[in-house]
């Protein structure tokens, strides 16, 4: 079979398979529900699908739903690469109807693809742009109704009718851009008995297929106890399935121990990483093209990716004037890095009293980051590497950890000083490896600009060059930093880091 034919089936298939992941609420949820799943091809490894969901208040609207699914698939069948990393997300009525959507998705054949959509209902058609920029081209997609969210699992249960067996209904699928009949069956439903501890469990598993493409096989969709548990489908004469996992194990890794381990693998780079006289290093990175948009042009990067499969990122000193760029921030976004939260719990008393400490008199709020940066550096005591996780209240009475913790608590330290905070993780560089390491650190919103913040490094070491790759409010992670930092596994041992120009010469 040849590339091209191989691609084609996939691009068919695919897209009615990953719609499967997704949660139906019952009732009000809490913010940033997490859910991780392990997929696997033919019983063997092949990727992960987080989902986080939200309800979402709308003033015409009412009550609306809003999910988040991270989709990355490593996958090779027939010489072919078909890996693929895709973050989709939708809008939706609580009955599944989609408002409005928005997908970046990146393939193995470097093809990326950045599209969104509104429902517009006075027409009946989604108003979709693809790409950005001034390069964006516009264009209406009609559907007979307004179809419902490709995030299957979200509303399933809740809208197949109760008497039914066999039900169609529209869904509409970023991907291709366009809706398709789907036709569901309720083909078991068992109610399993358990001891006094478990209670039993109350399982439903559906098949459904595209009534369109009478060649694509069924999936079928399993349901524990309301919850969504995972799907399975034939795909390439092979099983491709999604299982309901622990975080670790979702990411390919058997503990989190593991997953600790592989984090700690650093990235070499050929040449001399220095700071040029205009302040900024130039990188030439070689990443696999599905990495392709990770990396995102911020405050002190810029991010151009080449035709040859090149990306190039020009670091900017914090430092140095090129990065004084201010940025415009709504009231309604600072919010989120201001609240507390399962880890970062500024609110805690004695996260408000250490913060006041250490903070001092001043109202200065650059003075103030200076000071509860040099707080938690004086204190903290260094361990080992590990995305479990601690809240900041837990760290301030053991005052141990790794950058996860200092980050942590930093974090929690500004905010409490009413300082908008951050963390971010990406790649630290390291003179004495030549390399750069996993890290993660502290941006703070001063004066109208992202600063980084660092406590797990000397003063003399805050101009150390950072690769960025993501950032979170770790409000809506309920497992932690795991979710930020599996953004950073598929760089190290397929990445190549060079200097594009020897900045430290001119």
């Amino acid at each position: 079979m040849s590339v091209s034919i191989v691609r084609c089936v996939l691009q068919r298939l695919l897209p009615f398979f990953f719609v499967c992941v997704g949660r139906s609420l019952g009732g009000d949820s809490l913010l940033g529900d997490e859910r991780w799943y392990r997929i696997e091809f033919d019983g063997q490894p092949a990727g992960h699908e987080l989902l986080l969901s939200e309800e979402i208040s709308d003033p015409v609207l009412g009550r609306l739903r809003r999910c988040e699914r991270e989709t990355v698939l490593r996958l090779k069948r027939l010489g072919t690469d078909l890996s693929v990393r895709a973050r989709l997300t939708t809008v939706e009525m609580q009955d599944g109807r989609l408002v409005r959507w928005n997908l970046r998705r990146a393939a193995a054949d470097g093809v990326l693809l950045q599209r969104s959509g509104v429902w517009q209902d006075s027409i009946g058609a989604f108003a979709v742009r693809d790409g950005t920029g001034g390069a964006a081209v516009k264009s209406l997609v009609e559907c007979p109704q307004q179809p419902r969210s490709p995030l299957i699992a979200g509303w399933l249960r809740t809208e197949f009718p109760e008497d039914a067996r066999i039900w169609t209904t529209s869904v509409f699928f970023p991907e291709s851009s366009e809706s398709a009949e789907l036709q569901f069956e309720l083909t078991s439903k068992v109610q399993r008995t358990g001891d006094s501890e478990t209670g039993g469990s109350a399982e439903l598993m559906y098949e459904f297929r595209p009534l369109e493409f009478p060649e694509v096989e069924r999936s079928t969709l399993i349901f524990r106890n309301g919850e969504f548990e995972g799907s399975d489908q034939r795909v390439l004469g092979a099983r491709l399935s999604i299982r309901r996992s622990e975080p670790a194990k979702a990411l390919g890794c058997e503990s989190t121990e593991a997953l600790d381990l592989q984090l700690r693998t650093m990235i070499p780079v050929t040449g001399s990483v220095e700071w040029g006289v205009d302040r900024t290093i130039q990188l030439s990175l070689r990443i696999p093209p599905e990495l392709r948009g990770v990396l995102q042009s911020a405050e002190f990067q810029r991010v151009q990716e080449g035709v040859d499969g090149e990306t190039r990122v020009i670091l900017l000193d914090p430092a140095g004037k090129a990065a004084a760029a201010r940025v415009r921030m709504k009231p309604v976004d600072i919010l989120e890095y201001l609240g507390s939260g399962r880890w970062i719990d500024c609110a805690n008393a004695e996260v408000v009293r250490a913060a006041v400490l250490a903070a001092g008199n001043t109202s200065d709020p650059q003075v103030k980051c200076e000071r509860l940066e040099a707080y938690v550096r004086s204190r903290m005591q260094f361990s080992a590497l590990s995305t479990l996780q601690q809240p900041a209240s837990a760290v301030l009475k053991s005052w141990r950890g790794d950058c996860t913790e200092h980050a942590v608590l930093l974090a929690a330290l500004l905010r409490a000083e009413k300082i908008a905070s951050r963390v971010v993780v990406g790649f630290v560089f390291v003179p004495r490896a030549s390399a750069f390491s996993p890290h993660m650190w502290v941006e703070a919103f001063v004066e109208g600009s992202w600063r980084p913040l660092d406590s797990t490094l000397s003063p003399e070491s805050s101009a150390v060059p950072r690769i960025r790759v993501s950032h979170s409010s770790l409000a809506a992670d309920s497992t932690g930093c795991v979710r930020v930092f599996a953004d950073l596994l598929d760089f190290p041992g397929r990445t190549e880091v060079s200097v594009a120009r020897d900045s430290a010469a001119e």
